[in-house]
């Protein structure tokens, strides 16, 4: 199982680095004599822009690291998703769980665990259906509902619904690729009144410890597509630090159901 505080980190912090929610300062030209005000963009329309190149390309291959509260988290990942479908093949190294693989298909989701928590070598995947009928499954919907909700970039995008404006930070490069850095902070009240599932429960917990903002960064290509994002979250556990690189738009990817022999169904097993 993964670790609680690892998987409620992914669910923040890597769903967020697609989405900003800026600061709202008054619109308005300064003085002649006054420090100039930052370019800034409604957030509801860079959200239109960036998902609409993302839906266009359709794949992307990424890589993240995290660390503070005593864990570290790190990963890669492969994803192809359209306006309504996300599928996604993700590996995960965690300090206390251990490496961990996610397939997550609108079908079904399968989780590849260590061998210390339960599974054979020879039979590593376990399946669990969208509306699970067994207590395995039931236990282990709500890791998938946490995998799909950080990975999906419809979850994260849907952030900036709620933004007012993004500040536009200047030019920088990212391996090599010219971007344009956004900086932004969240309102967590706000942004929990517009999230969903999981999503929404996580941002509840964090506003129930006294968050009450979420600094963002993101760095978007000439093409309008993410590249970069770093985030620090402030939690009970201390604060962690996330970052993240996108890579690879609009090429192939292999996102493949496991084979069904080294498969087990969560809705066959008992305890």
């Amino acid at each position: 199982m993964l670790h609680r505080c690892a998987a409620a980190l992914l669910v923040t912090a890597l769903l967020s680095g697609c989405g900003l929610v800026a600061d709202p300062a008054a619109d308005g030209a300064g003085s002649a004599t006054s420090t100039p005000r930052p370019v800034t963009t409604p957030g509801p329309a860079l959200f239109a822009d960036v998902t609409e190149r993302m839906v266009e390309q359709g794949t992307a291959t990424f890589t993240f690291s995290g660390i503070g509260g005593g864990e570290t988290v790190s990963g890669t990942g492969a994803m192809r998703f359209t306006e309504s479908s996300f599928d996604a093949d993700v590996e995960l190294t965690m300090q206390q769980s251990g490496e961990v693989r996610a397939v997550l298909l609108r079908s079904a989701s399968y989780v590849a665990l260590p061998e210390a928590k339960g599974l054979p070598g020879k039979k590593p995947w376990l399946k669990v259906r969208p509306t699970p009928r067994t207590e395995i499954g039931k236990r282990m919907r709500p890791v998938v509902d946490q995998l799909r909700g950080a990975f999906d970039p419809a979850q994260g995008l849907g952030l900036l619904e709620s933004a007012r404006r993004v500040e536009e930070m200047g030019p920088a490069t990212v391996e090599d690729v010219a971007t344009t850095h956004y900086h932004a902070q969240v309102d967590l009240r706000r942004a929990t009144a517009r999230a969903e599932g999981p999503v929404k429960e996580q941002y509840q917990s964090m506003l129930d410890a006294g968050v009450r903002t979420l600094e963002y960064d993101l760095w978007v290509d000439t093409d309008g597509l993410p590249r970069r994002y770093s985030t620090d979250i402030p939690t009970t556990a201390g604060l962690f630090s996330i970052t993240g690189i996108y890579r690879d738009w609009g090429e192939k990817v292999s996102i493949e159901t496991p084979k069904p022999k080294r498969v087990f169904d969560a809705d066959k097993l008992k305890g």
